[in-house]
């Protein structure tokens, strides 16, 4: 590996945003009127486990969902910094890791806070699918009352601005390396000894 002198400081700085908005300011917010909590990015594993029980604070954060989730992250952000510093063609997709672990994460929260845990049969009219009906209505009440009280923080707004900046930054690097290379191959064709 060769490190260039041509160190991109704008994706650098983009990465120490990304490092200080996921491991230092508040991703989700959860506000009970006394009660309040706050999640980083580090610990959205753990909140995408168990929604209810992290946000409410029932649950502690599982430390081994947290380490895991908080190691997936540091190697997001070590791998492009190793291609920022040691510039290789298509080294430059390790980028887009940021965004992709954003974006994969936010899917997967949606996903699992926006189920529902009690099944309904609309068409069934025994007395259990008049509970599960019940209990479905009830569900979605409490869920909208609690996800007005959840908001997202500021670190994941400036993290995903970053990380989206990160990942342009990169794609444009691969471009530019594609076309130098296209350049140069059809320098050596032009340069070939006609026959």
């Amino acid at each position: 590996m060769r490190s260039d002198l041509n160190i991109d400081h704008a994706a650098l700085v983009a990465l120490c945003v990304i490092v200080i908005s996921w491991f230092s300011m508040t991703t989700l917010f959860a506000d009970f009127g006394l009660w309040r909590q706050s999640i980083r990015f580090y610990d959205v594993w753990a909140v995408i486990q168990d929604p209810a029980g992290r946000l409410s604070g029932v649950n502690g954060a599982p430390t081994l969902a947290t380490l895991g989730f908080g190691l997936v992250c540091a190697a997001a952000i070590v791998a492009p910094a190793l291609s920022i510093l040691y510039q290789r063609k298509y080294a430059w997709l390790t980028c887009l890791m940021p965004f992709v672990l954003m974006t994969v994460s936010c899917a997967l929260l949606y996903a699992k806070s926006s189920s529902s845990y009690f099944p309904v049969d609309a068409n069934s009219h025994s007395l259990g699918a008049l509970v599960a009906r019940i209990a479905h209505a009830a569900e979605t009440r409490v869920g909208d009352t609690v996800a007005s009280r959840i908001s997202i923080g500021a670190g994941a707004y400036v993290a995903i601005g970053a990380s989206l900046f990160l990942a342009l930054r990169g794609l444009g690097k691969l471009r530019r390396a594609a076309s130098r290379a296209d350049a140069a191959a059809k320098g050596g064709e032009d340069l070939a000894p006609r026959r």
